[in-house]
């Protein structure tokens, strides 16, 4: 590699002039670099400076060393030292050296800029040869230099950090402050800069831009600016803009960052093992994407080196060797092992959460000698009452001498705890996992136990014992085996953890523990399935506990389970509103996984239609493919024949599967339904037989009966069978005295129902196309006149603004129809329709309307008339 390099000082008159001027170039260097690089490499002596220094004052001159990023993306890497006189005897001359590297170019040995501070190479004149390109930049002996950082790096402790997390930021964004340091010596700024590359990521450390000495540092360029401390004044009061650290006042060091890796980093820096830092990355993988500043790789060879890192640190290094099991040797992880689990004087201990985390990552991966101590850490933990729970280990986990002593030591006081009911439950699930783990014997206590269990698990909050305040942590007190209670999650999920414990090595508890889960779901079976969406049991090969299985079933959980409540798919909406595709196939699979049958079986089929309907009941749709599968019998034993019962007395009015349903109850089991909805039923089966023109109905009565039984009936099914009653009555085919019942009644509830149905527009369409349905009410509106008040208000508003507005909108050859089909009835009644439909004046005649085409038809209407040609009943 070849570096283009440049000198610059005062010289005497040549082809480029006089006074201060390039005075050897390379070839080849563009002149806007030069240009650009005239403003960099200027020099201003220091404010206390000697006007006229010796030669030994000379030496004492600052020396400004410099990386500096131009404009076209190139670097200048430059040294500028004071000269005293030039050639002319004139005081102020400088000396500056540079070289050039073009953008993406590197020093030799891919070495960082500040590598080749007093590098042999730089020229305090311009040599006689003039400036030929530079091979290479020699850097100073690597161990003498390391010696000397790790002394500069102790007397810079109080610093260190602040400065390193300021670095941070500006790798992370190139609009953060500027870091400016004060310091006496320019070496030491140097020291600093070299520090900084040693800690931070490789390719940052190549790309920082600094300078060792301005007297102007608002006027610099660089990302790190070192100044004398009385300069450092112009920048002072600017955080915005300047990071400034002046570390010739140690009264002014600032506090420690929150960074954690700043903080690693300077503890690593300031004990000397400055090497860390490439094993760090080395470990992290810089090149594989790892993110540079993660305290983790760091904080893990600091603590295997006995460095004090910081204690979020510590639990950073804990997280990374979990994430990374095998990225340290197994000399390193020990020593990294032993270094968490110490105890050390005024240093908190990592948390129980990062050694079981760490332990579980561990586990199976190395020899369980090596992890030993971790294990013993965190059961000696477990016993005296720490908040987190030790991961499902077997036996062998815990070598001797370890667990024999631990068992002799704790296991009574062990046993003690487990039989407390104020142990929390998440204390019990850690308990027994410390006793299967020591040895320790408690199949005695499994049936309270397994209650305990059952219940926490299925609690969705309480406040007995294990559903208090606490999740179970050491209460602080005694040997540390009491704790408070657990709150009511808290308890469900260490349930669910002492259970799936329970499953990796099956016993008495497990089988009581089931059982009583088992019970539990044939009562609440809603409840339970939730319990165990979130607890993920591993069920697969359980039997003996159906109704506990139908509830794992059912939450996608279970057995032999294809997908997330029924076979069909994902919750969809059908059409009656129900959130199943197949709400009933989904209550045939839940019986199929544990073989049971509605008719061998009630418990368990009230255990599916519990977990099916679990939103809502069924439709009268479902409830009427249920009773029609399995009968009425299994319905009644299981305690879902309410269900069926409901579906039909509290069906919408829209659902026209309600009525059906009622006449099946009636025709199934009428014994076994309840007083208060038995006149809901009949009242909906006669809905059914008027809706569906059944024998039933036809011998009429049908007013009568409506009444009858609205005494006693639901709102609703009273008005959805004074509705079906009024469209029967508006049809041709009804009994013959059907609407003289009607009008005697001086029933408000029918009567207006009739009225109701008359005013539809379809019903209102019917009459303008069919003629003889016209004459039919004209004949029915007029009949029974005086049978009683209500009927005749009705009948006339019926006539006067139904009737009427449908006659004068028909043409005159409609109207001749309408004649005709009343003189079929009785020739009379065409008299009196030619008066009612007389118009009023010869005026009233002028504007009478021909002709007028028949207004759409309302899906309101129901009735069973004659439908006009091309018209559709909406039923």
């Amino acid at each position: 590699m070849s570096l283009p390099q440049m000198h610059y000082t005062s010289a005497p008159p040549g082809p480029d002039g006089s006074g201060f001027r390039f005075t050897a170039v390379t070839p080849g260097v563009p002149a806007s670099v030069l240009r650009e690089a005239e403003q960099l490499i200027g020099y201003e002596p220091p404010r206390d400076a000697p006007s006229r220094p010796t030669p030994d004052d000379l030496a004492l001159f600052p020396e400004m060393f410099s990386h500096t990023r131009l404009s076209d993306g190139s670097g200048l890497l430059s040294r500028t030292v004071y000269t005293g006189a030039d050639y002319s005897g004139r005081w102020g001359n400088f000396h500056a050296h540079a070289v050039h590297l073009a953008a993406g170019e590197r020093l030799s040995g891919d070495m960082p800029p500040i590598a080749a501070w007093g590098a042999p190479e730089w020229a305090d004149r311009t040599p006689e040869d003039g400036a030929p390109p530079l091979g290479r930049l020699t850097p100073p002996p690597s161990r003498e230099l390391r010696s000397e950082l790790a002394a500069f790096a102790a007397g810079r402790t109080p610093w260190l950090a602040a400065v390193l997390a300021d670095l941070r930021r500006l790798a992370e964004s190139p609009h953060a402050p500027q870091v400016v340091l004060a310091e006496e010596d320019t070496g030491r700024v140097a020291h600093w800069v070299m520090l900084a590359c040693t800690a931070l990521p490789r390719d940052f450390a190549r790309d920082l831009t600094f300078t060792t000495y301005t007297r102007r540092p608002q006027q610099a360029r660089q990302q790190l600016v070192g100044v004398r401390p009385e300069d450092v004044r112009s920048v002072a009061g600017q955080p915005h803009r300047y990071s400034v650290h002046d570390c010739s006042d140690p009264s002014a060091a600032p506090a420690a960052p929150a960074d954690p890796w700043a903080r690693t980093a300077a503890a690593v820096l300031a004990s000397g093992l400055l090497p860390l830092f490439r094993r760090a990355r080395e470990a992290a993988g810089e090149d594989s994407g790892a993110a540079p500043f993660a305290p983790g790789p760091l904080a893990a060879l600091a603590l295997v080196k006995g460095v004090a890192v910081p204690e979020d640190a510590r639990t950073e290094a804990a997280a990374w060797v979990r994430a990374h099991p095998t990225a340290l040797d197994e000399p390193t992880l020990a020593r990294f092992l032993e270094a968490v689990c110490e105890v050390l004087p005024g240093t908190p201990e990592l948390p129980s959460d990062a050694l079981a985390g760490l332990l579980d990552a561990l586990h199976g991966t190395v020899p369980a000698a090596l992890t030993a101590p971790l294990t013993a850490r965190l059961v000696d933990r477990a016993l005296r009452g720490g908040a987190t729970a030790l991961p499902p280990l077997p036996p062998g986990a815990l070598p001797e001498p370890y667990r024999s002593r631990l068992a002799a030591e704790s296991g009574e006081e062990l046993r003690r705890a487990l039989r407390d009911p104020l142990t929390s439950l998440a204390r019990v699930a850690e308990l027994l996992r410390v006793a299967r783990l020591l040895g320790v014997g408690h199949d005695d206590l499994a049936a309270p136990l397994a209650e305990r269990i059952g219940d926490g698990l299925l609690s969705g909050a309480g406040t007995g014992p294990g559903s208090g305040t606490g999740t179970g942590s050491g209460s602080g007190t005694g040997t540390g085996f009491e704790t408070g209670y657990g709150s009511g999650t808290g308890s469900r999920a260490s349930a669910a953890e002492a259970l799936r414990d329970a499953f990796a090595e099956p016993g008495r508890l497990l089988d009581l523990a089931l059982g009583h889960l088992d019970a539990r779901a044939a009562d609440d079976p809603p409840g339970t399935a939730r319990a165990l969406r979130d607890a993920r049991l591993p069920l697969d090969g359980v039997r003996g506990v159906p109704h506990l299985l139908m509830c794992a079933a059912a939450t996608g959980t279970g057995p032999d389970t294809p997908g997330a409540r029924g076979e069909s798919g994902a919750r969809t909406g059908d059409g009656s509103g129900g959130p199943w595709r197949d709400r009933n196939g989904e209550l045939h699979r839940l019986l199929r996984v544990v073989g049971a049958s509605p008719h061998g079986d009630p418990l368990a089929l009230r255990t599916a239609v519990a977990l099916v309907w679990e939103d809502r009941g069924p439709t009268a749709a479902e409830a009427s493919l249920l009773l029609s599968e399995a009968g009425a019998r299994p319905h009644v034993a299981a305690g879902t024949w309410d269900h069926l019962v409901t579906a039909a007395v509290d069906a919408p009015p829209e659902d026209e599967e309600a009525p059906l349903l009622a006449r099946q109850i009636l025709a199934a089991a009428p014994e076994s339904v309840g007083r208060s909805v038995l006149d809901d039923l009949k009242l909906l089966s006669l809905v059914h037989d008027l809706e569906q023109k059944e024998d039933g109905a036809a011998q009429g009565g049908w007013t009568a009966r409506v009444r009858a039984l609205s005494d006693s009936s639901r709102p609703g099914v009273r008005k959805r069978a004074t509705a079906a009653l009024a469209r029967r009555l508006l049809s041709p085919d009804r009994p013959a005295d059907e609407l003289g019942e009607l009008a005697r009644s001086d029933d408000l509830d029918v009567i207006d129902a009739y009225a109701s149905a008359a005013r539809t527009p379809f019903f209102r369409d019917v009459l303008r196309s069919v003629p003889r349905r016209t004459a039919n009410c004209f004949v029915d509106w007029n009949a029974h006149a005086g049978a009683s008040p209500a009927w005749d208000l009705t009948r006339r508003a019926l006539l006067d603004e139904v009737l009427r507005p449908v006659v004068r909108g028909l043409s005159d050859e409609n109207v001749l129809k309408v004649e005709e089909q009343l003189s079929l009835v009785a020739i009379g009644r065409v008299y009196d329709f030619r008066e009612w439909n007389r118009p009023a004046g010869a005026l009233g005649r002028l504007f009478r309307r021909r002709g007028r085409a028949p207004e759409t038809p309302s899906s309101s209407w129901r009735g069973d008339v004659e439908r006009p040609e091309g018209k559709r009943d909406p039923r």
